[in-house]
């Protein structure tokens, strides 16, 4: 798939979700009218997905939008917008896919890195107990609780930090289903 480069114009009329484009462009991007285009804001990296209308009366290297997507997009008149031939949905579930399966193993390693870091210090603060109490000392009984609400921390900040990261987990899920599928799109 060919990306073209275009400025925007706003269009007369309000009409979201279309673009009008010279009718030169449609080989360049391989569709036709009637076809979807994504709409994209190199720097903000936001992106609209419209319908193609054809005209001839639209100047080649522009591109209508109305004043909605614009907004959307974050962009002016004559600002360029990158235009690309919208993916089949399909692809676009296969790529949400792709990237969930991703940020879930990159997740998954550092809720294992958190988890067996809990248990050496755990099993560090166990030890440390066993120890202390084994002495038998007023010393090693203070010590054995002192170590015993270490484990007790211990644990509670590992508890925390493995939900933090669960929940960052479904977060970056959700936004990148929903970035990759996209408002408009049906399943």
């Amino acid at each position: 798939m060919k990306d073209v480069r275009l400025t925007v114009k706003k269009r007369a009329f309000p009409s979201q979700g279309r673009v009008r484009l010279n009718i030169a462009h449609l080989p360049e991007l391989g569709i036709h009218e009637g076809d979807h285009v994504d709409l994209i804001n190199e720097t903000t990296k936001k992106s609209v997905t419209a319908t193609v209308i054809a005209d001839t009366m639209v100047r080649a290297g522009h591109v209508r939008v109305s004043e909605e997507d614009l907004k959307t997009l974050g962009l002016n008149d004559d600002d360029d917008v990158l235009v690309r031939k919208t993916p089949p949905l399909q692809e676009k579930i296969k790529k949400a896919a792709a990237d969930t399966s991703k940020s879930l193993s990159k997740s998954v390693g550092k809720l294992d890195e958190t988890v067996k870091k809990t248990t050496v210090d755990v099993k560090a603060g166990a030890v440390k107990a066993a120890d202390s109490v084994k002495k038998g000392t007023k010393k090693a009984s203070d010590e054995a609780v002192k170590a015993a609400d270490t484990v007790k921390k211990e644990t509670k900040k590992a508890s925390d930090k493995v939900g933090k990261a669960a929940a960052k987990t479904v977060k970056e899920v959700k936004k990148t289903v929903k970035k990759v599928i996209g408002p408009k799109d049906e399943l």
